[in-house]
């Protein structure tokens, strides 16, 4: 089947992590799906099926989603099954060109340093026990280390080195980032703690049976402490190191981004949040 070696493709490839493997694998079956209820083919079948779908098609089943963004994702999956037909199989792919719709992504919240630094000191007031130091461990690693949920559940132990933290992001690629004081302390006590659990493998993060920690749990967490998302507190590092002077290729690195343009959206969010200070406090503003 074509998509199955398109997934395959990016995967072993290409080196896609497994959440963008599963978004284009749902994204392109729910276009098959419609082309099969609606217009009787099958288009992610074979290559010949591919090249049956027009463009007026696509603008129907885009119009069944309400959001610009999720219109320009599916946009993206067609895209991109297209290129592999072309580049990588070597055949002719659609002959007409789609149009990604046009909107302007928004800026990621950000917690203010007071929301997180006092939620933070009241989870020192916790009771010492593993749980509660599994989930300081795991907030600190997302606002204090600015990593994705996916790289926080598939932290292992060989990854920590001493006053270092080597992380595996997107693409596969690794990246070095300190360990700070307060954060080397919380680890040599979660890791006491861990080792009474016994676990059968080597993931840091682990459940109160000693499973690895799964992404679910982590959104939990940060729910349960901080009432806000996980890629949230990524969102908050960012932003505190920007208003705090931090160079911008710093933080990307930081951020393991592979484009300066996405580290630069940030930046954007920072000089915002000055403007409005200005604005508010300055008396010639």
């Amino acid at each position: 089947m074509l998509l199955e070696g398109f997934l395959r493709y990016i995967e072993g490839i290409k080196r896609a992590s497994p959440h963008t493997v599963a978004a284009y694998q749902r994204d392109l079956l729910g276009w098959a799906e419609f082309c099969k209820r609606f217009h009787g083919f099958n288009p992610v079948e074979s290559v010949a099926a591919w090249r049956q779908a027009t463009p007026a098609q696509v603008r129907a089943w885009l119009s069944l989603f309400g959001r610009a963004s999720t219109r320009a994702r599916k946009i993206a999956a067609i895209r991109r099954l297209d290129r592999y037909i072309q580049q990588v199989l070597g055949e002719g792919g659609l002959s007409w060109r789609l149009q990604t719709p046009r909107y302007r992504p928004a800026l990621p919240k950000a917690l203010t340093e007071s929301q997180l630094l006092s939620s933070l000191e009241s989870l020192e007031n916790l009771p010492r026990d593993f749980p509660t130091w599994r989930d300081r461990l795991v907030i600190e690693l997302l606002y204090g280390c600015g990593l994705r949920r996916s790289e926080v559940t598939t932290l292992r132990l060989a990854q920590l080195q001493p006053q270092e933290l080597h992380i595996l992001g997107k693409g596969n690629k690794w990246r070095i980032l300190p360990l700070y004081p307060r954060l080397q302390d919380l680890l040599r006590e979660y890791l006491s703690l861990r080792a009474n659990l016994n676990p059968s493998h080597d993931f840091l993060l682990c459940t109160d049976k000693g499973s690895p920690l799964y992404p679910q749990a982590v959104y939990r967490i940060v729910r349960k402490h901080l009432g806000t998302y996980p890629h949230a507190l990524r969102h908050s590092f960012a932003t505190h190191l920007l208003t705090h002077g931090a160079n911008v290729q710093a933080l990307r690195d930081l951020l393991g981004h592979e484009s300066l343009a996405t580290t630069q959206k940030y930046l954007a969010l920072t000089l915002n949040d000055l403007k409005a200070a200005y604005k508010k406090y300055h008396p010639r503003s």
